[in-house]
């Protein structure tokens, strides 16, 4: 194969998938950074000082539920659309393989925040806790929220590397071209 046709290959799929692909993104990040936000200050107060009912309800103004929905599952679904359509571009299969770990590590997350949202975030509202049961409970909820934090920022780097890598390809090819 000729490295024009090579380079052709590289920005067809470039141009192919760059909406998607800094949707997905753009979703994601909004979903770390909600959880990292989530992480170091209501997590820390909710360790320093807890309170009994002192977790705001999910459907009243505050909530985060309305932070991540609709934009946390948008960018699983893009990532998950982006990782079904590379096949179908002829992606390198290292390119593929990429976003389906990165599809991966989002179902990581999710599954532990299905699992903090209907496990742990109850003993919040509960009325009879007691407090250090609810820092305990806090503590869990920081440890299962500092993983999803880590499966969605490894998402973000396997979904954007494979692009950049993609991109130092063209632009050799280009450089080999012009030679």
């Amino acid at each position: 194969m000729s490295t024009r046709t090579e380079l052709d290959d590289v920005i067809r799929l470039l141009a192919a998938t760059r909406e998607l692909t800094a949707a997905a993104a753009g979703f994601l990040a909004l979903q770390l950074f909600g959880n990292l936000y989530e992480q170091v200050v209501t997590n820390q107060t909710a360790i320093a000082t807890p309170e009994i009912g002192g977790l705001v309800d999910e459907l009243v103004p505050g909530s985060p539920l309305f932070f991540y929905l609709p934009w946390a599952p948008l960018g699983v679904v893009l990532a998950t659309s982006l990782a079904v359509r590379l096949p179908r571009l002829g992606a390198p299969s290292w390119v593929v393989r990429r976003v389906r770990w990165a599809c991966g590590a989002l179902c990581v997350a999710v599954a532990v925040k299905v699992l903090l949202i209907t496990r742990v975030n109850p003993h919040f509202r509960d009325p009879h806790a007691e407090i250090g049961e609810l820092r305990e409970w806090a503590v869990r909820w920081a440890i299962g929220n500092g993983a999803a934090i880590l499966a969605v920022g490894a998402a973000l780097i396997l979904l954007l590397s494979g692009r950049a890598r993609l991109l130092d390809d063209a632009a050799t090819l280009g450089a080999a071209e012009a030679t």
